[in-house]
């Protein structure tokens, strides 16, 4: 509780900087995603050594309510890859489909910081759960080629069946 209060502390305090984007438009960007699984929920189960590196895409979907402030709709899928435990096993690979809401606070130099929250659809071996899912991110904005393009670095965090987590990168492109 203490972390989502400084989030959002923080969140609010960058938004008084800066005018990055303007009131009442909306954005929508696509993205590719990597991340890399930094815990093993399911240690308990014989053989099973955690999950490594991770590829997905995702869209986004941003409306600015301030001048540099915007809530935004998240979706995505990514997969993880499962490590091998032996020279004969390896590891099934771990499947998320986030979907959340969140903040976004924009502040000097295109800099933002948000956090979402939501549900991920999750699975493994056959079986699926859904869990709580939150992301606290930090990104930078910028253009080429008169597109704006998007970086953001976050951790992925899923509540459901002792926690899994995972450090992720996000580039993508508003449309």
């Amino acid at each position: 509780m203490k972390k989502l209060i400084l989030s959002l502390s923080i969140i609010v305090g960058l938004s008084s900087v800066g005018n990055a984007q303007k009131l009442g438009k909306s954005k929508i960007s696509v993205g590719a995603e990597l991340g890399y699984a930094i815990n093993n929920p399911l240690s308990a189960i014989a053989g099973n050594k955690g999950w490594g590196l991770g590829a997905g895409g995702s869209f986004q979907v941003d409306h600015f309510f301030k001048e540099n402030i915007s809530g935004n709709f998240y979706a995505g899928i990514i997969a993880y890859g499962g490590r091998a435990s032996g020279p004969s096993t390896k590891n099934k690979g771990y499947t998320t489909i986030p979907i959340r809401v969140g903040l976004s606070a924009y502040a000097i130099n295109r800099i933002h910081g948000g956090l979402q929250v939501g549900v991920g659809l999750n699975s493994y071996n056959g079986a699926s759960s859904t869990s709580f899912a939150y992301s606290p991110q930090v990104g930078y904005n910028f253009s080429r080629n008169e597109r704006p393009l998007d970086l953001t670095l976050k951790y992925d965090g899923y509540a459901g069946h002792g926690g899994f987590g995972a450090l992720g990168l996000r580039l993508s492109l508003f449309l």
